[in-house]
C-alpha cells in the first residue's frame, strides 16, 4: 500500500508543480491528514444478520490523495484492495468491484468517528467506524527478552506437513514444566497477533517464562513455518500436530516431560483434550481458556443474543431473533435435502415478520427475506451457517478426558459468553470432581481488561492479558490448585 500512495502522491505532486510552476518556487510535499489517516473499525450486518467486524486503513493527504484497505477478521480476509478510493471534504467513498462492495461515510473528528453505510452483496448496513488508537503493548517482551527463545521444526508424517514453532525456556540449567498452546479456530502464526495488534501467545509464553515455566507455540498449517492449508483445518488436525510436537519434544534436556500442560484457547481447548486423551501418561494437567461447553445449537443462540446485547439490542428484541434462529435449527435438523429444508426456513420467517413487521428496519437480517432473490440467500447463507454449528458436540472431544482440568471463562465474551458455557461444563457429571471452572469479570474472549469490551476497544488496550489470570494459570501449573 505505500508504494502505491507514494506514486499516487508523486504524480499529484507533479501535476500541481506543472500548475503553479511560474507562482510556487519552493516545492511544498503533501502534509498527511492526522485526522483521517489511521485504522478505522467498526461493526456491519453480514448476510446472516450477525455483526462482522471490519477494519479500513486509511492514508491521506491534505487537499490531495488518499488511499485504504480492508480488513474482515472475522473471515480471515486481510489487506483487501479497493477498486476506487475517494476522499474529498471529509466525504469517503470506496468500492470494491470484486467484492460487490460499495462504503460512503462521513469522517468526523471530535470523537473521531466515521459515520456512513456499508453496501455489500445486497446488505445494506449502517456503520459507525471509531478510530483505532494503539496504545503500548505493556507486556511484550522486546527484543532482548530475559530467558532463551528456540526454533523448532518438526514434521507431522502421518499428514504429509512440516511444523514450525518456537521453544521459550528460561535458561540452560535446568528442566523446565513445559505448556504446549492450542490456539483457537482461524489461521495464525505461532504468535497470533491478529488485526488488534496483540500477540497473545508471545505475550503469555514471555510471563511464563518469568515464572519458571517453559512454553511450545505451533504455527498453524500455512502460517508461520509451517507448511499445509490452514483453511481445512481441523480441531483434529490441530490435535494432530500437537501430538507430532509431544513425539518431537519429550526427549529435550530443558523440559520436565513429568510436567507436561496444554492450554488450549477456545477451540483450541477440544484439540488439548483430545492430545490429552492420547497421553494420558505424559500430560499431566489442562487448561481451557474460554473453551466451547454447549453444543452449537445453544453456542449459537448464545452469541447471537451476547453480540447484540453488546449492541444495546432491548431484550424483548433479542429473544424474537433467536426464537426465530431457533426454529430455523428445528427445521435442519428434521432433515431433507436443500430444496425441502429451504421452503421451511422461509416459511418461519414469513411468520415472525408477519407478527413483527418491526423486525424490518429493527434486525437487518430480517430485511433479506423480503427481497429477490431471497431463496438463493437461504441456500447461499442461511444453511451454511447453520450447518457450521448444529452438528458441533465439544463434548465428544473432552467428555473421556480424565486429567485435571482448569476451565476459565470470560465474562464478556461475546463469542463464546462466560457465566453460560461455564454452567454447561459445570453441569457434565464426568467433569465435576476433576474440574475447576471459573469466571473472570470485566475481561474479554481475550481475557484483556476492558471497560466497553468490544472488538474495537480491544485493538485500543495497552494490556494484553490480565496479570491476575496468568497467575491463576501458573498456579494450577505449578501447584495443581
Amino acid at each position: 500500500m505505500f508504494l502505491r500512495v507514494f506514486l499516487i502522491s508523486m504524480v499529484w505532486l507533479g501535476c500541481r508543480n506543472a500548475a503553479s510552476a511560474q507562482t510556487d518556487p519552493v516545492l511544498q510535499l503533501p502534509q498527511l491528514d492526522s485526522t483521517l489517516s489511521g485504522d478505522w473499525s467498526g461493526d456491519v450486518s453480514s448476510g446472516t444478520g450477525l455483526r462482522n467486524r471490519v477494519i479500513i486503513h486509511i492514508t491521506a493527504y491534505i487537499n490531495g490523495p488518499c488511499d485504504a484497505t480492508w480488513d474482515n477478521p472475522n473471515s480471515g480476509y486481510f489487506g483487501n484492495q479497493f477498486s476506487s478510493v475517494s476522499c474529498t471534504d471529509g466525504k469517503l467513498l470506496f468500492t470494491s468491484v470484486n467484492d460487490d462492495l460499495v462504503f460512503e461515510g462521513q469522517a468526523n473528528a471530535q470523537p473521531p468517528i466515521i459515520t456512513g453505510v456499508w453496501r455489500q452483496r445486497k446488505t445494506n448496513s449502517p456503520v459507525v467506524l471509531k478510530k483505532i488508537i494503539i496504545r503500548e503493548r505493556t507486556q511484550e517482551p522486546g527484543e532482548s527478552p530475559a530467558y532463551i527463545t528456540s526454533e523448532i521444526r518438526f514434521p507431522n508424517r502421518p499428514a504429509g506437513v512440516m511444523l514450525g514453532g518456537e521453544l521459550t525456556f528460561p535458561d540452560t540449567l535446568g528442566r523446565y514444566p513445559l505448556v504446549i498452546l492450542a490456539g483457537d479456530r482461524g489461521q495464525t502464526d505461532r504468535d497470533a497477533r491478529g488485526s488488534s495488534g496483540h500477540a497473545p501467545y508471545l505475550v503469555l509464553s514471555s510471563l511464563l517464562a518469568q515464572k519458571n515455566i517453559a512454553t511450545l507455540r505451533i504455527d498453524d498449517r500455512g502460517a508461520g513455518q509451517s507448511t499445509g492449508t490452514g483453511d481445512a483445518t481441523s480441531i483434529d488436525d490441530e490435535a494432530s500436530d500437537m501430538c507430532a510436537a509431544i513425539e518431537r519434544i519429550r526427549s529435550h534436556p530443558h523440559v520436565d516431560t513429568s510436567r507436561i500442560v496444554i492450554v488450549g484457547h477456545g477451540e483450541g481447548g477440544l484439540a488439548a483434550a483430545v492430545v490429552a486423551n492420547r497421553f494420558p501418561s505424559l500430560v499431566t494437567r489442562v487448561v481451557f481458556m474460554s473453551t466451547p461447553a454447549m453444543d452449537g445449537r445453544n453456542t449459537l443462540l448464545t452469541q447471537i443474543a451476547a453480540r447484540e446485547r453488546l449492541r444495546e439490542t432491548d431484550d424483548e428484541l433479542i429473544s424474537v431473533a433467536t426464537g426465530m434462529v431457533n426454529l430455523w435449527c428445528t427445521a435442519v435438523l428434521i432433515g431433507g435435502v436443500d430444496s425441502v429444508v429451504v421452503p421451511r426456513i422461509l416459511a418461519i420467517a414469513d411468520s415472525v415478520i408477519d407478527e413483527r413487521p418491526d423486525l424490518l428496519v429493527r434486525y437487518p437480517m430480517a430485511a433479506q427475506f423480503k427481497r429477490a432473490g431471497r431463496r438463493d440467500y437461504v441456500t447461499s447463507s442461511i444453511l451454511p451457517w447453520l450447518r457450521t454449528y448444529l452438528w458441533y458436540q465439544p463434548t465428544e472431544y473432552f467428555g473421556a478426558m480424565r486429567q485435571p482440568l482448569l476451565a476459565l471463562y470470560a465474562d464478556r465474551d461475546s463469542e463464546i459468553p462466560g457465566k453460560e458455557h461455564a454452567d454447561a461444563l459445570r453441569r457434565l457429571p464426568d467433569q465435576r470432581s476433576r474440574t475447576i471452572v471459573e469466571v473472570v469479570t470485566d475481561v474479554n474472549h481475550m481475557f484483556q481488561t476492558c471497560d466497553e469490551c468490544t472488538d474495537e476497544e480491544m485493538a485500543q488496550l495497552g494490556e494484553t492479558i490480565n496479570p491476575e489470570v496468568v497467575k491463576r494459570i501458573v498456579r494450577w501449573i505449578l501447584q495443581g490448585s
